[in-house]
């Protein structure tokens, strides 16, 4: 019933609610430049499904664009989450909301922001009702995605920068054992990790991290992946758990907190069974 319901509205509450929360968190516990850095992501992913995506799309004219954009720095939530819903029974699909009305709205905002016409409080607000918007609209969106050839391929990736990578390696090996088909990063900077889950479509995204001074960083790439992966499980792994509330801070759905039990905690994490063992064939 509750799926009827969400397919029915497009609109996946729990995952607005969540995306509203995790801004709030956001602009508490990380320092100015590291939320700055947060919005500067929302607003360069979305701007830039525009022009890969929006060919041919019917769009909204620069008056619908500049309007919604007064919502998006409204004084209270309810004008841009009233907006997206208008379009919604007005017959608009929840892509072209994305394609045209976000896309083109994280544009305008990133011209202002480099021209100084909106201040840092106005775009942090912003990027943050885009980004619940999208959060939203999920697995709407999620429905024209890359298709898996194989359901139990995940992306493990070590955190740019972080060059502890020995038990990433031993943790691929026992996801190996247990199954799963690992794509590891290790040594890739935020655009490659974030660019390998906006062209496959990952049964889960383990993130491994030991440094607490990179919160910044792990949150900046949860985001970016969130946008390039709506449904994809985002999991943190890593020493980086020593520090309180990780998980929920940058955002992830999950965490891993032993190697011993990765692989199971995985499972777990994505609802799946181990893989069958029928043994060895008869003669």
């Amino acid at each position: 019933m509750a799926r009827q319901q969400r397919d029915k509205d497009d609109l996946d509450r729990a995952a607005w609610v969540q995306a509203h929360l995790q801004f709030e968190r956001l602009q508490t516990h990380l320092p100015e430049d590291a939320v700055s850095h947060v919005a500067q992501e929302v607003v360069r992913r979305l701007a830039f499904r525009l022009p890969r995506y929006g060919a041919g799309t019917d769009g909204p004219t620069r008056a619908d664009i500049i309007r919604f954009c007064s919502t998006l720095t409204a004084a209270d939530d309810d004008p841009a989450e009233r907006f997206i819903r208008n379009l919604r029974r007005a017959g608009s699909s929840a892509h072209t909301i994305y394609l045209s009305y976000i896309a083109a709205a994280a544009r305008h905002l990133g011209e202002q922001w480099e021209e100084d016409e909106i201040s840092f409080a106005e775009v942090t607000m912003a990027s943050g009702r885009l980004f619940r918007i999208i959060r939203g609209l999920r697995y709407v969106l999620d429905r024209d995605g890359p298709q898996p050839a194989d359901s139990r391929r995940i992306l493990l990736a070590v955190l740019p920068g972080d060059s502890h990578t020995l038990a990433s390696e031993m943790a691929a090996d026992l996801f190996r054992r247990d199954g799963w088909d690992v794509d590891l990063a290790v040594g890739e900077d935020h655009d490659s990790i974030v660019g390998r889950a906006d062209t496959t479509r990952f049964a889960a995204v383990v993130i491994v991290a030991n440094a607490i001074r990179d919160i910044a960083t792990l949150t900046r790439l949860v985001i970016g992946l969130r946008i390039a992966a709506p449904v994809a499980p985002l999991v943190v792994a890593g020493k980086i758990l020593d520090a309180p509330d990780v998980a929920a801070l940058c955002g992830a759905d999950a965490a891993i907190a032993s190697l011993d039990t990765a692989a199971a905690r995985l499972r777990a994490i994505t609802g799946l069974a181990p893989p069958r063992d029928d043994g060895p064939s008869a003669p």
